[in-house]
């Protein structure tokens, strides 16, 4: 099982965000010794709520203080927590013993990890396209792109889950080629 792996252990939130630098907007934990300035994001851990500063130069002042931080909302917004927990879902299904490499089982287990977040946030209504997978075909102006999902994927119980996030469906393409084993074919005959 994954969770036992070490590297998979060692695995912080930092790694997630080097990965994913360009998909998610991340917001650092609230620490009492930062200084914070107008429009600069926390999470605060005390009540598990997103804030913003209203003045520059703010030090030691919680964010719960209306006078220097606004509550905000939490759309799209990711902190290490939201990670944590989606490395926790992603160890129960992760199987590293289809990696050889652990580069290539790290890459595969962050692909994993950003589906489950991705899944996580859409199922707590945070999708703001009503949609629950991924899109076929989208336009702006006269640019269109159409693509489809192999029916394969759709039709099994397992791999459809896995469909609906563009990081799921990389994490398949890392996996589906381990999963068919060598078959070889030898000649003879049992005596009897």
């Amino acid at each position: 099982m994954s969770c036992d792996n070490p590297i998979i252990q060692a695995l912080t939130p930092e790694e997630f965000k080097n990965q994913f630098w360009r998909d998610f907007t991340f917001v650092n934990t609230w620490l009492v010794g930062s200084t914070y300035n107008v429009g600069d994001q926390v999470f605060y851990t005390v009540n598990n709520n997103f804030y913003q500063c209203l003045n520059n130069g703010v030090v030691g002042v919680v964010p719960t203080d209306i006078t220097d931080w606004k509550k905000i909302s939490n759309m799209g917004l990711i902190c290490d927590l939201d990670i944590t927990n989606a490395y926790a879902e992603a160890c129960i299904t992760f199987n590293d013993t289809l990696f050889v490499a652990d580069d290539d089982m790290i890459l595969g287990y962050l692909y994993l990890s950003a589906h489950y977040l991705v899944n996580d946030l859409n199922a707590g209504g945070l999708d703001s396209g009503g949609t629950t997978g991924l899109a076929n075909s989208r336009s702006v102006g006269n640019v269109s792109e159409s693509y489809s999902i192999p029916q394969a994927y759709l039709d099994s119980i397992i791999y459809s889950f896995y469909a609906k996030s563009s990081y799921g469906l990389k994490y398949l393409n890392m996996i589906v080629p381990r999963l068919a084993g060598n078959i070889v074919t030898a000649c003879g005959a049992t005596q009897p």
